[in-house]
């Protein structure tokens, strides 16, 4: 098992290092434009790549923890130690899992546009559900564990998973508002993305430092909330005005 999850891990930086620098093609390129189009296909089927790789890593690492993370654990903290990994390794695994449904959802409904009828399907439905759910039990870990980073990623999470909820089943939509939804879903797929690289590289380098490290994995989630909030209100008066001026 630790020789899958270590070809696992080098193929997951491999994508997940392409997939950080593919974001910026379609969010620096003019929405609609071929670009646009053809590296935001590029972009998805990579992030789809990251999030299978993490899932299944998380998994492995959940059933086997001391396998995969405890060489250098004594044998009188093996219990505490596998205690510990299995709950960065939910972490992760509700990060896969934020991942996947961004992308999904991201892609899905510009696929259907107005027409919301594969939004609602088991298949789709059942993605919005199990990150609110698991969102629930990533929080009863923070508060359990005392991990501040969990329960702040979980509040993400339920937000994310009911704003998709809502727009699946709310009875009209705005102008256009697929294509703002559109954007929120792509940019919390890179706030995921980002938080992973950071949750990694900064737990490496920045092992010591208590706060600045929380601060290295949160950042990405807060500056992209900040900009799904610009985007989609920018966009939503935009098109709001745009359907009045007809």
């Amino acid at each position: 098992m630790l020789m899958l999850h270590n070809v696992l891990l080098m193929f997951h930086i491999a994508v997940g290092s392409a997939a950080l620098l593919l974001f910026w093609v379609p969010a620096l390129t003019k929405k609609g434009s071929m670009d646009h189009n053809k590296f935001g296909r590029y972009y998805a089927n990579v992030m789809y790549l990251v999030a299978a790789s993490g899932f299944i890593m998380s998994v492995i690492t959940l059933m086997a923890p001391l396998a995969i993370h405890g060489s250098d654990v004594r044998p009188e903290d093996a219990q505490y130690a596998s205690a510990r990994i299995r709950q960065f390794a939910f972490f992760l695994l509700y990060l896969s899992w934020l991942v996947l449904t961004s992308i999904r959802h991201g892609v899905l409904v510009l696929k259907c546009k107005n027409d919301r009828g594969p939004l609602l399907k088991f298949s789709h439905l059942s993605l919005l559900l199990v990150l609110f759910v698991g969102g629930i039990g990533l929080f009863i870990q923070g508060v359990y564990g005392n991990r501040v980073l969990d329960m702040i990623f979980a509040a993400l999470g339920m937000f994310i998973a009911a704003g998709m909820l809502h727009y699946v089943f709310r009875n009209q939509l705005k102008p256009r508002q697929w294509w703002v939804e559109h954007l929120g879903a792509m940019i919390g797929s890179g706030i995921g993305a980002y938080t992973a690289f950071f949750a990694f590289g900064a737990r490496a380098v920045l092992a010591d430092s208590g706060y600045i490290q929380l601060i290295a994995w949160v950042a990405p989630g807060v500056i992209g909330s900040i900009v799904i909030a610009i985007q989609s209100r920018k966009y939503t008066i935009k098109f709001t005005q745009s359907k009045v001026a007809k």
